[in-house]
């Protein structure tokens, strides 16, 4: 049987397209994003730095994601230029704190307001009042927008640095807001400190938590969804430390592998607008589970190595981020030295030719910004976001990673559950 469905209460909207047998198990699954918006073919023609301005806008979630990578395209076109830009380490740092506090609150959105509603409809159980969850994440963006100016769509980094100068009252305004954010997560979220929970990673206890956290992991358990949702076991990390881990290998990763396939695509009468996104022409998953095996986070490696890229470790390692996440954005602001520049300016970019590419670990993975100049002016625009990686539409014998973890689900309600825990947005994915 074929049956379609509309996913919404993400970033945009999605289509699944399910063949079922007899018993309702499904088949085969297809993905469709219907929307296009055609950022990249904006970006051309126009000076350079409206890159800073116009890549923001490509998502309403991480926008601060695109912006760093657009700025890291820029710096390495100048360095590629022959026109090195220095960055000082406050000016990273401070880069750093903002691109953190966007996956922070990704993540806590991705529970409250995705997950355990989603999962508790299914259980026919009233979902969490998400106020806390919503203040904590204004809190978070509260934090970033000290910094950047505002949230979203900042456009505050620049080539050479960043545009604030903050005195030490914002950075002890921003250490406050953080601890408040560490409190709401140990009291709601994990229900325990968070030294607590990095400390007892294993399953028993991870379903007797008594925050939002385990409520929803139980929720997997009774709708029997916990152990499954097994993709490829193919990771990839293309940020500072790029890897690509496989069941069997573990070696660095670099972007000359990275290759896009529109043949899935409606230009080419395929299914959806998206691109898939490919390393070493193979689909690979990426976000927090790639980014915490990649790290060997000692708890979710633990969970990895007995239950594989499953529902809960997935689900967990989310979690587990924002943990680790709070320590370092903690690290960042104690750490910052403010006698340093904030900005050091490069060369007019109207000076500049040549090729620029900006990597950057998004909320859901890695994002890639590829740009020719001529110049200062863009020749051609490139952008590989996140979900290109994870709800790439593969075909039958190849199927793409979301598509693949769907696969032998009970019912097309459950594999749609299993879809969102890869953390769904088709914005970025249509641009």
């Amino acid at each position: 049987m074929i049956t379609h469905e509309l996913i919404e209460r993400i970033e945009g909207e999605a289509v699944l397209d399910f063949k079922t047998d007899k018993s309702g198990h499904v088949q085969e699954a297809s993905i469709r994003f219907l929307h296009f918006r055609g950022m990249e073919a904006i970006l051309e023609g126009r000076n350079a730095l409206d890159a800073l301005v116009i890549a923001p806008r490509v998502c309403g979630i991480c926008g601060h994601s695109h912006l760093i990578a657009a700025v890291r395209m820029l710096e390495n076109l100048y360095a590629s230029a022959g026109s090195a830009v220095k960055v000082t380490p406050k000016a990273h740092a401070l880069r750093e704190v903002t691109r953190v506090c966007e996956l922070m609150q990704n993540h806590i959105k991705w529970l409250y307001l995705v997950m355990l509603h989603e999962s508790g409809k299914l259980l026919g159980k009233e979902p969490p009042v998400a106020l806390r969850a919503l203040y904590a994440s204004s809190q978070i963006n509260q934090m970033s927008a000290l910094f950047s100016g505002q949230w979203p769509h900042s456009s505050y980094a620049h080539a050479g640095g960043v545009t604030c100068d903050p005195t030490h009252i914002e950075v002890m305004q921003a250490l406050k807001l953080l601890s408040d954010v560490e409190r709401f997560i140990e009291k709601d979220v994990l229900g325990c400190k968070t030294e607590n929970f990095e400390a007892n990673m294993d399953v028993e206890s991870l379903l007797l938590m008594e925050g939002d956290f385990g409520t929803l992991l139980r929720y997997f358990e009774r709708l029997d969804l916990l152990d499954l949702g097994k993709s490829h076991g193919r990771f990839l990390v293309l940020g500072e430390d790029a890897h690509e881990i496989t069941p069997n290998e573990r070696s660095s990763a670099h972007i000359d592998f990275v290759s896009e396939d529109d043949s899935q695509t409606f230009a080419h009468g395929g299914k959806t607008y998206a691109k898939n996104a490919l390393y070493r022409g193979k689909f690979y998953e990426t976000g927090p589970l790639a980014r915490a095996i990649n790290t060997e986070r000692s708890g979710v490696s633990a969970l990895y190595q007995q239950y594989g890229d499953t529902a809960l470790t997935r689900i967990t390692a989310r979690i587990d981020e924002v943990v680790s996440l709070i320590a370092y954005v903690r690290l960042l602001l104690t750490s910052l030295d403010l006698t340093e520049s904030s900005f050091i300016p490069p060369v007019s970019i109207e000076s500049i030719s040549g090729k620029g590419v900006g990597v950057v670990e998004a909320p859901r993975g890695s994002l890639i910004h590829r740009a020719t100049v001529e110049k200062g002016k863009i020749a051609s625009y490139s952008i590989i976001t996140p979900t290109q990686w994870n709800l790439g539409n593969g075909t039958y014998d190849s199927p793409g990673i979301a598509q693949k973890a769907m696969l032998g689900i009970e019912s097309t309600a459950k594999a749609s559950l299993i879809f969102r825990t890869f953390d769904v947005c088709s914005v970025c994915t249509t641009h």
